[in-house]
């Protein structure tokens, strides 16, 4: 029984080592001879006659809770709301870079950017590929 468990393992770890291959060559084949499908600036798709496949790349944004609160303390207070809303954690407010590369209002500290910057780091997500079968019936094998 050992022996059949780690036939099972052996061949788990080499789907799993021939899906990464895969999807990485297919993640290279989207990145460059993909299209930007409309309203979908993250994203490259590529169509194939059965599957289609989208390769999307985020970005996540991370607060840094004591930079924040450096800005709160010196900055006013209709200024603060305009960059960052108060939650059990602080998120980025809608609009917080426009205000920032607007003339900063009066009563802002001069060094503002710079302590945003130290308060939030924006960092691009892996790429996901998704791929969806676009006809009921594939061909895998030729006759």
């Amino acid at each position: 029984m050992a022996d059949a468990l780690d036939l099972a393992a052996a061949r788990l770890e080499e789907l799993g080592a021939e899906q990464e291959r895969l999807r990485a060559e297919l993640r290279q084949q989207v990145e460059e001879f993909g299209f930007t499908p409309p309203r979908a600036d993250k994203s490259k798709r590529l169509l194939g006659t059965f599957y289609q496949f989208t390769l999307t790349v985020g970005l996540s944004t991370e607060i840094k809770d004591a930079e924040v609160e450096r800005i709160r303390a010196i900055c006013p207070d209709g200024l603060f709301k305009r960059l960052f809303k108060t939650v059990t954690m602080y998120k980025l407010a809608d609009g917080a870079t426009l205000a920032l590369a607007d003339r900063l209002p009066e009563g802002a500290p001069r060094n503002l950017r710079m302590l945003f910057s130290k308060a939030v780091e924006t960092k691009e997500t892996a790429p996901r590929l998704r791929v969806e079968k676009m006809v009921d019936e594939c061909i895998t094998s030729s006759p």
